[in-house]
């Protein structure tokens, strides 16, 4: 059984919630999934046990968070040598503003020359405003950036934008890449 690493690091708890499901999705699949904190990482969660691995990182104000850019840079040779993939986690991937997206895609690639890593797969996966999880000001900013956006939030204080669907046909598709690179090792569940 091909054994697939899933590293997050998460603010607000959508990044966190994005790498539960990631994890389903691969069990369900017949991976052995491990599912691991970048804040929480020890020496148990050596990459080189991994035959893949799956990093999903929050994007705030432009830069993924320290904890996991000092866990990729730790493991970066590591990750490099697995098919690996990055998920980055953002209101910018929701956004229908090109210029939201190109930032998010210019964080990533800030983010692989910082830490020595290249993933084979990135995707933006838009993220959620959670009111609870965050402090005044934050909570302020995001409302006013958002309102002049035109993007109405819900009032329960919850609003998700991420593609459950999309995240899914990615986690498919990257699927396939390590059967590849295994060889066939493991026969996927219809």
């Amino acid at each position: 059984m091909l054994r697939i690493l899933v590293v997050y690091s998460s603010s607000e708890g959508q990044t966190e919630k994005v790498a539960h499901h990631v994890a389903r999705q691969l069990e369900n699949k017949g991976y052995a999934a491990r599912l691991v904190s970048a804040h929480a990482a020890d020496d148990t969660a050596a990459i080189g046990d991994f035959d893949a691995a799956i990093v999903a990182g929050a994007l705030h104000m432009g830069a993924h968070g320290p904890a996991l850019a000092a866990f990729i840079s730790e493991h970066a040779a590591a990750l490099n040598a697995v098919p690996s993939a990055f998920l980055s986690v953002s209101l910018s991937a929701a956004s229908d503003d090109p210029a939201d997206v190109a930032g998010a895609l210019e964080a990533i690639k800030d983010f692989e020359a910082a830490t020595g890593w290249t993933p084979r797969r990135t995707q933006l996966v838009a993220g959620a405003v959670h009111d609870r999880q965050m402090g005044f000001f934050k909570r302020f900013l995001i409302h006013t950036l958002m309102a002049r956006k035109g993007v109405e939030l819900d009032p329960s204080g919850n609003t998700e934008f991420t593609k459950w669907p999309a995240l899914d046909s990615f986690v498919g598709d990257f699927a396939g890449l390590v059967e590849k690179a295994a060889g066939g090792a493991r026969t996927p569940k219809s």
